[in-house]
């Protein structure tokens, strides 16, 4: 499963360099704070990584506290969170904002003042008349659950209510904005539409291991027009739509990835297995507008740099950097791909420190004369719990035998994690890093999860992608041929 920030959190870019010298300075007082923390993200932007970064603010005794926030968009969307109480809100390049609240009530008793406070002002209202930003997605999330034919009426009838509510609260908002919200909720609709089809399987069999869709259901993502304009670029529902769309298209008609295939098959076969991604990069090249293609284009591959084998990586790196030589994501690229040879095979496997289960210290290294199967997992991932019972055994067939099976979970929540242990009855070696921002989650660059590493007795990578648990025959193989050596 990929990594996903809340549903959504990725958004009229017309000067990066003017918007960078004017950020965004929130100063406050909480009343009767919760305690000394508060969160704050902007989580907008048109950078290839899709990490914000989380700005952690302290808040002294008596409540207060000063942010000075950088921004690259003319508005920008900030989370912000004290306590277990978040709120959503967009503000503008250059605000500075007096924030007040109470601590209990962080998200219902919020209140601006302060240049630019108009559109803060605005999301905390509609965060406490209809539930904030995420609300609208969430809402258009829901109503897949009816069949095709009702879907794109109720969209319609959400889009409506929402663009009502900015007509009658609209007085004292800039014109621009009010044209961008419009944009954003139009978008926003698109996406829900090119989603509908997996989305509504989900909800309907109540699993996320969805293996094939009715044609009916692309009649709903087929109504999505497509609207590919620079003029959007900062706004995060077009950048998910863009992404979505030629995915949405191409499923459609039946062309999606090929199964997943190892490290040592064929070139044929491989080309098979990534068809549709790489069919989706080309779509974006030839039809997509210089921004949309640069910006989305180069996501896709940062996003499946590790599905590649280093050649094809390389490869469609150099295709991008040929379609846009000036570009400075040539050269973040160019940094991942530094980044992913040093995971090569016979590459020294990334050490680093952890605490187990159990609360004993220790290092990948100590485990160095046993062949460790490192499995990076989530108790909320589906695709990590269907191989679970592949991977029992496989312990079961090497009981005894100097292999050993790791497993760090990016679970955020430490009961979580636990209560996956023992639902699953997973044996082995257990570690937790927290979240997808935890240190050996970033030290391995883990994008989405299950993720796999097969490690020899010298404590060196062996493969360039390992095989899965359920993929036995190849990794009982591989496992068997590291014990002789």
């Amino acid at each position: 499963m990929r990594k996903q920030i809340g549903v959504l959190i990725l958004m009229l870019s017309t000067s990066i360099i003017g918007f960078a010298q004017k950020k965004i300075t929130i100063s406050g007082t909480i009343k009767e704070p919760v305690d000394g923390k508060m969160i704050m993200v902007n989580a907008s932007g048109t950078e290839l990584s899709q990490d914000p970064k989380q700005e952690n603010i302290t808040v002294s005794p008596e409540g207060t506290f000063t942010i000075s926030l950088p921004v690259t968009e003319e508005y920008n969307w900030i989370i912000a969170v004290h306590g277990n109480k978040r709120i959503d809100f967009i503000a503008a390049a250059g605000s500075n904002l007096q924030l007040t609240a109470t601590g209990v009530e962080f998200d219902a008793t919020i209140h601006f003042e302060g240049k630019g406070n108009e559109l803060p002002n605005y999301f905390a209202q509609l965060m406490k008349s209809k539930g904030g930003i995420m609300s609208y997605y969430r809402t258009l999330q829901e109503l897949s659950a009816l069949e095709p034919d009702a879907y794109p009426k109720a969209v319609d009838s959400v889009q409506a209510v929402e663009l009502a509510y900015l007509e009658q609260n609209k007085t004292g908002l800039p014109k621009n904005f009010v044209a961008y919200w419009n944009d954003f909720l139009r978008f926003g609709a698109y996406d829900a539409l090119l989603n509908y089809p997996m989305v509504h399987e989900m909800i309907r069999l109540k699993t996320n291991q969805i293996q094939s869709i009715p044609a009916a259901s692309f009649v709903v993502s087929n109504k999505a027009p497509r609207v590919f304009d620079d003029r959007f670029i900062g706004l995060s529902y077009y950048q998910s739509y863009v992404m979505n769309y030629y995915t949405s298209q191409l499923n459609a008609v039946g062309f999606s990835n090929g199964r997943p295939v190892d490290a040592n098959a064929s070139a044929e076969d491989r080309k098979a297995s990534y068809r549709q991604t790489d069919s989706v990069l080309n779509l974006l090249y030839k039809n997509a507008p210089k921004k949309t293609a640069q910006l989305i284009a180069g996501r896709i591959i940062v996003g499946s740099a590790k599905m590649w084998n280093l050649a094809e990586l390389e490869e469609h790196v150099a295709t991008y950097k040929n379609q846009f030589p000036k570009t400075e994501n040539g050269k973040v690229l160019d940094a991942i791909v530094k980044e992913i040879k040093k995971f090569n095979p016979g590459q020294p496997a990334v050490d680093f420190a952890f605490k187990t289960l159990e609360g004993k210290d220790m290092k990948l290294s100590d485990l160095k004369g046993k062949v460790v199967y490192m499995d990076f997992w989530a108790s909320w991932c589906g695709p990590c719990k269907g191989e679970m019972p592949h991977a029992m055994k496989l312990k079961e067939q090497f009981k005894n035998k100097d292999v050993v099976f790791l497993y760090v979970s990016i679970d955020d929540k430490e009961d979580a994690w636990k209560r996956g242990i023992d639902a699953m009855q997973i044996e082995g070696i257990h570690t937790r890093t927290a979240g997808w921002g935890g240190e050996i989650a970033k030290l391995y660059k883990i994008q989405s999860v299950p993720a796999y590493y097969l490690i020899d007795k010298k404590g060196n990578f062996v493969l360039d992608k390992t095989p899965r648990p359920s993929q036995s025959a190849l990794l009982s193989s591989e496992i068997e041929k590291l014990l002789q050596k």
